[in-house]
């Protein structure tokens, strides 16, 4: 993808760029209302000289390196999955062309999926604490 692209993808999703050489560092201020302070996350792109531009997700951080709340974690991780599909294409899919019949669009949604489905409680054991569960569909 290219720089110019990226870039206006990236600070559309609300990223800040805080360094301006071949080598960008963006930062995302993820807010946790708990604690009532901002954990800066930041995120490393590296543009080639040939033009290309490279997402380093695997440098992405918090600065300081402070205790961070897992929850804020977890919102970190949430927006990286956004930005890799976004710098994969799989974001930028038409209606048409999402298969919109399926729970899951691949394999890595389905073991998401999965993995909530693993905690979800069953509708005896729902009603064994007297709450009701989903109607049938």
């Amino acid at each position: 993808m290219d720089k110019g692209t990226l870039h206006q993808q990236l600070t559309d999703l609300g990223l800040e760029r805080i360094e301006y050489t071949e080598k960008s560092v963006y930062k995302f201020d993820i807010y946790h209302d708990a604690t009532s302070t901002a954990y800066p996350l930041t995120l490393t792109t590296f543009t080639s000289e040939h033009g290309n531009t490279t997402v380093h997700f695997h440098e992405a951080d918090f600065q300081e390196n402070e205790f961070v709340p897992l929850q804020v974690r977890r919102t970190a991780l949430d927006k990286l999955i956004e930005l890799e599909r976004l710098c994969n294409g799989s974001a930028s899919r038409s209606l048409a062309e999402a298969n919109n019949g399926s729970m899951a669009q691949d394999m890595d949604e389905m073991k998401k999926l999965g993995n909530e489905m693993k905690h979800m409680k069953t509708n005896s054991e729902l009603l064994e604490k007297n709450m009701i569960p989903d109607p049938i569909q």
